[in-house]
């Protein structure tokens, strides 16, 4: 079917503040033998394009509609363009074809890959990531698909790495901000900076921390959820672990917490100026967003049977590793890390802060 016949929507997703219309591929853009074998695996041609733009991936993520009325959501890269988001893909779909059925994700319909391309395929799906700042009644809902999905039985039949080594080789932030000091700690989080050598301490713990047998997701984060009338999906899954029943919640809540909870508490602002210039944190519902996340944590049934040094060193590790990127420049692929990360940053020592050390 010629190009021309295809027709093109680009969506940008809701209050998602990386959202940009960017040069993301789309259909159009992917060689003609390709798009020729792909519509041979769907027995259908392409005829409508609405391509989701959220973040900064390169790659292909749109909703096709096709001849026979059919939709099916497509995800694509090439090795050669963009190793990294390739490979991201390549890693999804080693765990999306071995999730079971009961999953609480779209479902992944077959792959493509040639060495170069990568292509994945998912049942569509009509819904869309949270509203942000937070609404009570939807984080409520995505809480409990929390507890579904730390159910799931056959961690260990899926190839995924243990928590522990993963998360321990990223929680290394405070201790290298001993070794290499930020000039701006001071200022933009005195509680850390009067802190340091503790929370080096604490964020060694991460490895025993993250101990167990669920699958763990990995990036539970608004923007890798669509929320639909009747379902919470979890998408994106190319970071999935094997470790603690609790590690998403964990995550999530830190997130929330720099999102913001309308009627609760106000988002994080921050801004981290790429001139060099001293970062900004402004956030006066610091204190009651801490102990919000922490009766939120110790209520849900994920959370309260953990043990405090455990959380501790979860949350020192996310503060660290959020702190020491936020200090670092932003990757062209991402331009918004450094403010995205204080945020984070900021509600992970908030709550760490209400618990004490």
């Amino acid at each position: 079917m010629p190009d021309d016949v295809v027709t093109t929507r680009v969506v940008l997703s809701p209050q998602d503040p990386r959202t940009h219309a960017s040069d993301r591929l789309r259909w159009a853009g992917l060689p003609a033998d390709l798009r020729a074998e792909l519509e041979a695996t769907m027995e259908a041609h392409v005829v409508e394009e609405v391509s989701v733009v959220s973040g900064f991936s390169p790659g292909m993520g749109s909703l096709l509609r096709l001849s026979t009325g059919d939709q099916v959501f497509l995800k694509a890269a090439r090795t050669s363009d963009d190793r990294e988001c390739a490979d991201l893909h390549r890693a999804e779909a080693r765990i999306a074809t071995r999730l079971p059925p009961s999953a609480p994700t779209p479902r992944f319909l077959w792959g493509h890959g040639d060495g170069d391309w990568i292509v994945l395929a998912y049942e569509a799906v009509d819904g869309f990531p949270p509203r942000l700042p937070w609404e009570t009644a939807v984080l409520g809902r995505v809480l409990d698909t929390l507890v579904e999905l730390a159910g799931l039985p056959g961690a260990r039949q899926i190839p995924l790495p243990p928590a522990g080594p993963q998360l321990a080789s990223a929680a290394v932030g405070w201790g290298r901000m001993l070794r290499e000091p930020y000039e701006h700690l001071p200022v933009i989080a005195p509680w850390a900076a009067r802190r340091l050598t503790a929370l080096a301490e604490v964020e060694l713990g991460v490895l025993v921390a993250c101990e167990g047998e669920s699958i763990v997701h990995g990036d539970m984060r608004a923007r890798n959820l669509a929320i639909t009338d009747e379902t919470v999906y979890v998408l994106d899954w190319p970071y999935a672990m094997r470790g603690a029943a609790w590690l998403d919640l964990a995550h999530l809540l830190v997130t929330v917490g720099a999102q913001g909870v309308e009627g609760v508490f106000d988002p994080v602002e921050a801004s981290v100026p790429t001139d060099g210039g001293p970062p900004v944190v402004r956030w006066d519902d610091a204190a009651r967003a801490g102990a919000w996340l922490t009766a939120v944590f110790d209520d849900h049934p994920l959370g309260a049977d953990v043990h405090p040094a455990d959380l501790r060193s979860i949350l020192a590790g996310f503060a660290g590793f959020a702190m020491d990127a936020a200090r670092r420049p932003a990757p062209a692929s991402d331009p918004c890390r450094p403010t995205v990360a204080l945020g984070q940053a900021a509600s992970a020592l908030a709550w760490l802060e209400h618990l004490g050390l």
